[in-house]
């Protein structure tokens, strides 16, 4: 055979995997359709489909929820689902077809795919993407979209990118063009200025790096309202479970709230119920939120296996740091967590346990 014949050879079987690979995705991407829409991700303890995508298939979660928004598009496009799952788009342009449902007839962005590259169809959707300023609906799927994400870069900085809604965005762009105003204000004459986008940079890190005031949620209970454990409000013990100037809240939410915070005591005197040396050894311990899944590493709760309420001790082995998430799951929506050699181990309101791991797929 020849150099000539070999690479049409191999250039065939490349076409024809790629079809092979765009016929199994479609299949794939309607399974996360069909997953998301029943709410799986949700009963195995997860905050959405992306999140528990990227814990299950092994996925980067940037790509997960790349994934769940193509596979909730495709649902509203069965025409380019179809030639999906023929082989005739790729994956990129189904992608970008996506972002342009209900602005062209599906018909027409099917014959513009098909003529264009996957870049040029990209440019095309950017294009298309426009929306009257008086749109309520476009208003909200703008706060819909909202998100944060970073990931480290090979030279070690952090890169960021985000999308926030048009009130929420205009509010960060001014803290940050103030903040950095005031940091060129401050460096002194004589001393060179950094470009706009460096001062900005160095405005995020400045307010990130400031802090802000710790916030403080007031709750009313009594001794025995805060350890009930009946299920219906007219069986509760004790009198006062609420917050200030605000509503009854259930015992297990006031538990939740008041697992990792300062308890008052009638005669004004506070104690912290997880003390700042605690706290730290929780955080080299745990390095992050304890549920299966989650990555998350700021924000955590200590939460308590053995609430303090009914006698818990607040120590390293009655403690497991928990996100807000997750935290609220174990308290109020039927998960379990407990103390196993090496660590802990999470159930589920079934009674099911939580794999550490996720099973590798039959």
């Amino acid at each position: 055979m020849s150099e000539r014949e070999e690479l049409d050879r191999l250039e065939g079987e490349i076409v024809r995997l790629a079809e092979d690979v765009s016929r199994r995705l479609a299949r794939w991407l309607g399974l996360v359709a069909e997953f998301d829409a029943l709410g799986g991700a949700r009963v195995a303890g997860f905050r959405g489909t992306a999140e528990w995508l990227a814990w299950r298939c092994g996925i980067g979660v940037r790509a997960a929820r790349d994934h769940v928004r193509v596979a909730r598009g495709l649902a509203e496009l069965p025409r380019v689902r179809e030639a999906l799952a023929r082989g005739e788009l790729s994956y990129s342009k189904a992608r970008a077809l996506t972002r342009a449902a209900g602005a062209v007839a599906e018909e027409r962005l099917l014959e513009v795919a098909r003529r264009a590259t996957a870049a040029q169809l990209e440019r095309l959707v950017r294009s298309l993407r426009t929306a009257p300023s008086a749109d309520l609906d476009v208003a909200r799927r703008a706060h819909g979209r909202r998100f944060v994400d970073w990931w480290w870069d090979e030279d070690g900085s952090l890169r960021l990118c985000g999308r926030l809604p048009a009130d929420d965005g205009a509010a960060v762009a001014e803290a940050i063009e103030t903040a950095a105003e005031a940091l060129a204000a401050g460096a002194g004459a004589g001393m060179p200025r950094p470009p706009l986008g460096a001062r900005r940079a160095d405005a995020l890190a400045e307010i990130a790096l400031s802090g802000c005031p710790r916030t403080q949620v007031v709750l009313h209970v009594d001794e025995a309202a805060l350890a009930c454990t009946a299920e219906a409000a007219e069986e509760r013990a004790g009198e006062v479970c609420a917050l200030e100037a605000g509503p009854a809240v259930p015992s297990e939410t006031a538990r939740r709230l008041a697992c990792d915070g300062d308890v008052m005591s009638d005669l004004g005197r506070s104690r912290r119920v997880v003390s700042p040396a605690l706290r730290r050894r929780l955080e080299l311990r745990d390095g992050g939120c304890r549920f299966p899944g989650c990555e998350r590493r700021h924000g955590l709760h200590a939460h308590h296996i053995h609430h303090w309420a009914h006698g818990g001790a607040t120590d390293g082995d009655n403690l497991v740091l928990l996100c807000r998430f997750h935290h609220r799951l174990v308290h109020e929506e039927g998960f379990s967590v407990r103390r196993r050699a090496g660590g802990v181990e999470f159930a589920r309101p079934d009674g099911r346990m939580v794999p550490a791991l996720p099973r590798a797929a039959a």
